[in-house]
């Protein structure tokens, strides 16, 4: 309950058996408090304690609350606390540079608290927690701490239980009135010391490492230190005001849907929750903070790397919600204990969580392979305490344009990354205001674990994992930039019109729609204004060149920004992929010496899953097959009866797969591949193959086979790239010591190779042949 009036009926019933928690920052908060009380208490003296129930590394001042504990079993507790209103500052929030110097206005000192009484006194709110009866708390301190010592009326840690409980019972009457948002953790660190899990996990260490367990409570508190968050109103606004800092050169406004942010409250408020956003840049971790803090949902708890933990930004992080996390700790078991319940903690008392599906940014735009470190400490933590029903929640962000990508395109050239410091965050700031485009989210069905497997079952997390992952690709929208991309990389070197970008950007969204993928609004509905004025900033980026001297304007993508084109053409590549596995098979088929096209076709099939296996997620073999039928079913409906009608048959189901799409999507990778095959092939029996040595070596020949246009494109050289080239040899057994017979089967591999490339080559000769004849049937 909490109003600005004084309730004379509260007092009416037991006045006399009634214990006030008054939780006062200055003195005159207490006297506000007191005042109140004396109003309503009529002819009773009533009883009262009064303390700033503040939540830091120190003991509360418990000893007039101690004394006063001693009552009857069910005399009520009732907590007490002023709410300042700022009635412009709480409609917008609009924090000013001076609200860093002289504190929140919400919780002014005592001159300021002063002046606003005089101007106006209904400004100073009573707010009255929901009350307890001693002997429930009691009880409560029992089953929280697992009794002992402090269960005693006259323990001081029984005082300051019941008044952290008090000061909780206060802040869920205050987020009444001030917001969801403002829903922040309290007193964690005293949480855990006093959590019977927590004592035991630490005496259980005690005993298997030969240490005192005080030492070990001793090695834990600084480490809480540096792992809780400690977030509070005025640092949560202050991000807010920092997430829109960053995102000043997108439109104002992002896109989402409203029954998605109606589905997402429902669940941050009924289930333990992670958010698991795809990491293609640096800001994309602040959208789905953004969303929760703009549409009053509780704020989310961010994992971040240690390395962001640097300077004045790593204390403002820390306030504003974010968990920092060291990169190594398998040898530092106090640490992961630390780190475990305090997980825990968060999940029982439901605080969303949110982190980096991938762990750190893809330097590619497509989906990375999950890092399972944090799924498997929440899992862990979730079977640890029983607790059950967890939702991991896919979370994309789509951006028209990504300020990192020319940063991650020359990294995998092999130029060396710019540590994180405040100067490059300033300046990383300032690249931020340019013109970017639009924002869209897109949030995916949760991924519910009833119940968490144990630590040991490796198989229960990576299914777990993919599970996210496939979901997260599946909600993943084709927008203007990636389809432009996907576009103009399959024609280059040729460009393209006005005239055939629309009417094959046309094609893929009608083939996108029939088949169920997002598409963001420009897309889904073909507003030639919207879709002008993202490609103008697409153009003004430098990404797309426009050449207007001619009868038309002709749009192309300059050869040195293919590798940053090809990032945001990898951001939708899965959803082509199927397609372009049939287009190619179907190609090769072309050029084959007859037989059985239908046994033909499915081996390429399965040739091409395993040749690309590092690249992308799968499902199992037999819902793959079911898939690619299902697409082909779209292409046409008797595909079966063309592939086993021969060559005549694959020439048909080839006419009807115009635009082809499957060289854009993975010319690059077989490319690439086919620069570390290269390499192996020519190695001499009795040579080891040192990775560091191959991969430098790799982006040297890289740019030696662009050049002698070995290779189509500068987005075939990457040091991410040759990495999963290398994966597939170890893979295949071809990356161990040279043999005659190894060696064999790298040249085989690298013929392969290359004939894929020469298969693709002729399919983006196709897409431009058709691209040449599109102005003349379609005027």
């Amino acid at each position: 309950m909490a109003d600005g009036t004084p309730r004379t009926g509260i007092v009416a019933e037991q006045a006399a058996d009634r214990l006030y928690i008054i939780d006062a920052r200055h003195g005159v908060e207490r006297r506000i408090l007191l005042d109140w009380i004396h109003a309503t208490s009529g002819d009773t003296e009533p009883v009262w304690a009064s303390l700033d129930i503040e939540d830091g590394d120190h003991a509360l001042p418990v000893d007039a609350l101690q004394t006063r504990l001693g009552g009857s079993p069910s005399r009520q507790v009732v907590p007490l606390r002023v709410a300042w209103r700022m009635p412009a500052f709480d409609r917008d929030r609009a924090l000013k540079f001076r609200h860093l110097i002289f504190g929140d206005p919400r919780h002014p000192g005592p001159l300021r608290a002063r002046l606003i009484l005089w101007r106006d006194r209904r400004r100073a709110q009573i707010l009255v927690g929901e009350a307890a009866t001693l002997d429930m708390l009691r009880d409560r301190f029992c089953a929280q701490t697992g009794g002992g010592d402090g269960e005693s009326a006259d323990s001081p840690e029984y005082a300051a239980f019941v008044a952290r409980q008090a000061a909780l019972a206060l802040d869920v009457a205050e987020r009444g009135i001030r917001g969801s948002r403002y829903k922040v953790p309290r007193f964690v660190a005293d949480s855990l010391r006093t959590s019977p899990k927590f004592r035991a996990a630490l005496a259980e260490l005690s005993e298997r490492a030969g240490r005192p367990v005080g030492d070990l409570y001793r090695e834990a508190r600084p480490l809480m230190k540096e792992v809780i968050a400690r977030p509070s109103a005025l640092f949560l606004d202050l991000r807010a005001r920092l997430d829109r800092m960053m995102f000043g050169g997108y439109e104002p406004a992002m896109e989402v849907d409203a029954a998605e942010i109606a589905k997402l409250r429902s669940v941050l408020r009924e289930h333990p929750t992670c958010i698991l956003f795809t990491h293609k840049t640096y800001i994309d971790g602040a959208t789905p903070s953004r969303l929760t803090y703009d549409n009053d949902m509780p704020m989310l708890h961010l994992f971040g790397g240690a390395n962001l933990d640097f300077a004045v930004m790593g204390e403002f992080f820390r306030r504003s919600g974010m968990i920092f996390i060291r990169r190594s700790f398998q040898d530092q078991p106090v640490y992961k204990i630390v780190l475990r319940h305090y997980i825990a903690w968060l999940l029982a008392k439901r605080f969303p969580l949110s982190w980096a599906f991938e762990g750190t940014r893809s330097r590619l735009g497509k989906l990375a392979p999950p890092k399972y470190g944090l799924m498997k400490y929440v899992l862990d933590a979730a079977h640890a305490t029983g607790t059950g029903g967890v939702h991991f929640v896919p979370f994309v962000t789509s951006f028209d344009l990504i300020r990192d990508v020319e940063e991650y395109a020359a990294e995998q050239a092999g130029r060396s990354k710019k540590p994180e410091s405040l100067s490059w965050f300033i300046g990383y700031m300032k690249s931020l205001k340019q013109p970017s485009g639009r924002i869209r989210l897109d949030i995916g069905n949760p991924v519910v674990i009833d119940e968490a497997p144990g630590p040991d079952d490796r198989r229960a997390l990576e299914t777990i994992a993919f599970a996210v992952a496939v979901e997260a690709n599946r909600v993943t929208p084709l927008t203007v930039t990636s389809v432009m991309c996907l576009i103009l990389l399959g024609l280059a070197p040729r460009g393209a019109t006005a005239a055939e970008l629309l009417a094959t950007i046309g094609a893929v969204t009608d083939w996108a729609r029939a088949r169920g993928i997002r598409i963001s609004s420009e897309l889904a509905s073909r507003d030639d204004a919207a879709l002008s004025t993202t490609v103008d900033t697409l153009v003004a980026s430098g990404l797309l060149t426009r050449y207007e001297a001619g009868s038309e304007n002709v749009y192309s993508i300059d050869p040195a920004k293919h590798p940053m084109a090809s990032y945001y053409r990898n951001i939708i590549a899965h959803h082509f992929l199927d397609r372009a596995m049939i287009e190619l098979a179907l190609f090769a088929l072309r050029d084959a010496d007859g037989g059985d096209a239908t046994t033909a076709f499915w081996a390429k099939i399965d040739r091409l899953r395993d040749l690309f296996k590092f690249e992308f997620f799968y499902p199992p073999r037999d819902e793959h097959r079911a898939a690619i039928e299902a697409e082909l079913a779209r292409i046409d409906p008797v595909w079966d009866r063309r592939l086993a009608g021969g060559d005549r048959g694959v020439a048909q189901l080839l006419r009807r797969c115009q635009p082809v799409v499957g060289h854009a999507i993975l010319l690059p990778f077989a490319e690439a591949y086919s620069v570390v095959a290269d390499l192996l092939a020519r190695a001499r029996p009795g040579d080891e193959v040192e990775a560091k040595l191959l991969l430098d070596t790799a982006l040297v020949e890289g740019r030696q086979a662009y050049l002698l246009r070995r290779i189509s494109s500068e987005a075939a050289i990457g040091k991410l790239l040759f990495e999963n080239g290398l994966s597939l040899m170890r893979h295949m057994g071809l990356a161990g010591t040279a043999t005659p017979d190894s060696l064999a089967a790298r040249r085989a591999l690298l013929v392969e190779l290359r004939g894929l490339a020469n298969v693709m080559e002729s399919m983006r000769l196709s897409t431009t042949a058709l691209a040449d004849r599109m102005p003349a049937a379609g005027g």
